[in-house]
C-alpha cells in the first residue's frame, strides 16, 4: 500500500466514522496496550489481539461516552478495521431501538454527503455486494468513495448491544478481492461475538467471566468457519 493510498484510506475512513455522531467536548483519552486482550467494561465484550487476519494495534478509550472506545485492527496489507463502542449522549443513557434505527439512517445520509464537507472527496455512492450475506445482528451498508484517481470501498456495520452502539468500519481497495473477503470475515467474527453474547443472556444466568468466555468462543467459531 503506497503512502498516499494509506493516508487517503485512513483520513476518509476516519471521517466516515464520525458521520452521524453527535458533537461533544473531548475528555481524557486512555490508550491500552495493543497485544493484550481488551474487555470493554460497559458491554463486557472481549476483544482479542487477533481476529482472523487482523491484529489489534490500538485501543483508544475516551471518558466521554459519545466518543467512547475505538478498537483498531490492521492486517498485513495495512487494511484498517475499526470497532467503535459509544453512546448518543454524555450521560451514557442506554440507546433505544428506535434511536438506533434513526442513528443508522443519519449515519448513512452523512456518509453520502461527505463531498459537501470534504473538498478532496468527489463522490460517495452505495454499491452492491452480490456475494455478501450480511449478519442479521445489525445493519450493513457498502460505499465507494472517489478522491481524484483513487477509489476506496468501505463497509459500515452498526449494531445495538446492551444499550451501546457498536459500529464497525473496514475500508479496502475495490480491486482487491482478498481484502474484501478479509473485511467480510472480520465483520462476521465480531457480529458472531455479539450474537453469542445475546444468546447466552437468553438461555442462562451469567456468572462472572462467562460473557468474556462466550465472546472468545464466538470469535473462534467464526474463524473456523472461514478457514482462518
Amino acid at each position: 500500500m503506497t503512502r498516499f493510498r494509506r493516508y487517503f484510506f485512513t483520513a476518509a475512513a476516519g471521517f466516515l466514522c464520525l458521520c452521524g455522531m453527535p458533537r461533544a467536548a473531548a475528555q481524557d483519552v486512555f490508550l491500552r496496550p495493543a497485544m493484550e486482550t481488551f474487555v470493554d467494561k460497559d458491554t463486557r465484550l472481549m476483544f482479542p489481539a487477533l481476529v482472523d487476519s487482523f491484529q489489534k494495534v490500538r485501543v483508544r478509550k475516551n471518558e466521554n461516552p459519545v466518543f467512547g472506545t475505538v478498537v483498531r485492527y490492521e492486517d498485513e496489507a495495512g487494511t484498517c478495521a475499526d470497532v467503535y463502542i459509544y453512546s448518543l449522549d454524555t450521560g451514557a443513557k442506554a440507546v433505544r431501538k428506535d434511536e438506533f434505527e434513526k442513528h443508522f439512517r443519519e449515519t448513512d445520509e452523512g456518509i453520502l454527503k461527505m463531498p459537501e464537507q470534504n473538498l478532496k472527496i468527489q463522490s460517495v455512492k452505495h454499491i452492491e455486494a452480490p456475494d455478501r450475506k450480511a449478519p442479521e445482528t445489525g445493519h450493513e451498508a457498502h460505499y465507494r468513495i472517489q478522491s481524484g484517481s483513487t477509489q476506496m470501498d468501505s463497509i459500515l456495520f452498526l449494531a445495538l448491544f446492551r444499550g451501546k452502539l457498536i459500529k464497525l468500519r473496514v475500508s479496502y481497495s475495490p480491486d482487491d478481492k482478498d481484502e474484501a473477503a478479509g473485511a467480510y470475515r472480520f465483520i462476521d467474527a465480531i457480529a458472531a461475538m455479539l450474537n453469542e453474547a445475546k444468546e447466552a443472556e437468553k438461555t442462562a444466568p451469567q456468572e462472572k467471566g462467562t460473557e468474556a468466555a462466550s465472546s472468545k468462543a464466538a470469535i473462534t467459531r467464526a474463524e473456523e468457519k472461514t478457514g482462518a
